[in-house]
């Protein structure tokens, strides 16, 4: 066996121990299991309870517990990536911990790996288990365009994931990295139609909402849950913020105070 062979092992499970050692300490955080884990689970049943059995015309012939699953949905990426995400990394960089993992094996690059892959994971975990919620609770449908709600779902959280990075790249500290991802979760859920479903939006605001992180990923998603494949600019709205915001955070980010 070569010696390149056996550092890239060496390397991957390293690897591997880190993201088990950060995810221990994710779960760790009771306000982040009650708002990015539990929270969106009641919120939904909540939902589910009080909304009309009956479809309403407003909502383009859907009940409102439908058009309300896909943004409880992203209320979890937002919740996930946009709050944990950059208060994790700016808190980490308060406390030195990224500088000296620079000069070990293990690497600064790697823990943002580990970070982003988590809040993906737990991601996906939270929107499979809402799905099932909405499904056997209150008889939504699942997506009957499988491929494109994946592709939706997973752009959404690419797109949402960056953001949070970015974020954490120009924070210059754990409080003014809370305070930012507060601040931009108003305004993100509120085009995602949490407080005013995007069908009741006026037409200016509902077209202006899909070039919005969130506001493209709810029609995104609603599409495929009714059997069509995603509108092209609204995943390649995802896409771009996705993209875009990863390079800036790439080079604003600062491994050090």
């Amino acid at each position: 066996m070569s010696t390149t062979t056996i550092a890239a092992r060496s390397q991957s499970h390293g690897f591997r121990r880190l993201m088990l050692t950060e995810l221990r300490l994710f779960l760790r955080e009771p306000l982040l299991l009650f708002w990015g884990l539990l929270f969106p689970v009641g919120l939904l049943v909540v939902l589910g309870i009080a909304s009309p059995s009956k479809p309403e015309h407003s909502l383009g012939g859907l009940r409102l517990i439908v058009v309300y699953t896909p943004t409880v949905m992203m209320f979890t990426l937002t919740i996930l990536s946009i709050s944990a995400l950059p208060a994790a990394l700016a808190s980490y960089r308060d406390k030195g911990y990224l500088r000296r993992l620079s000069t070990t094996p293990a690497g600064a690059v790697q823990l943002l790996a580990s970070q982003v892959l988590i809040v993906l994971g737990l991601a996906a975990c939270v929107v499979i288990l809402l799905l099932v919620v909405a499904r056997l609770a209150f008889s939504v449908p699942l997506p009957r365009e499988a491929g494109g709600f994946v592709l939706a779902v997973l752009l959404a959280a690419c797109a949402t994931t960056a953001l949070g990075t970015l974020v954490a790249a120009v924070a210059p500290s754990q409080r003014v990295a809370a305070a930012a991802g507060s601040l931009l979760f108003f305004p993100l859920m509120f085009f995602a139609g949490l407080w005013l479903p995007q069908a009741e939006m006026g037409s200016g605001l509902r077209d202006f909402s899909h070039y919005t992180p969130l506001g493209a990923a709810i029609p995104a998603v609603q599409a495929a849950t009714a059997g069509h494949w995603p509108g092209t600019v609204h995943l390649l709205v995802l896409a771009g913020y996705a993209v875009v915001l990863c390079a800036i955070a790439a080079r604003l980010f600062r491994w050090d105070r």
